[in-house]
């Protein structure tokens, strides 16, 4: 018989693992810009990052966006191509 915990369980491993990444690429952010984001300020989708701040701040990480880019891709798994 269909155990829903089990299938259930798989969209929890998608969550926290979503919930990791964001975190990582916080932190990552904070260590080549000094700027402290909250996990509401950033979204993944289709391997951009979009950015919710003001226009300081995204000014301020689109001028590291580069370092940004490639110090996310060697330390977690996902490739991400872009920040806006």
């Amino acid at each position: 018989m269909f155990n829903i915990s089990s299938f259930l369980e798989k969209f929890s491993k998608n969550i926290n693992s979503a919930r990791l990444h964001t975190e990582q690429i916080i932190e990552i952010i904070r260590n080549e810009t000094k700027i402290k984001l909250e996990k509401k300020d950033v979204e993944i989708k289709n391997n951009i990052i979009y950015i919710q701040s003001s226009g300081a701040v995204k000014n301020k990480i689109f001028i590291f966006k580069n370092q940004i880019i490639s110090s996310i891709n060697s330390q977690t798994p996902l490739k991400v191509i872009d920040v806006k």
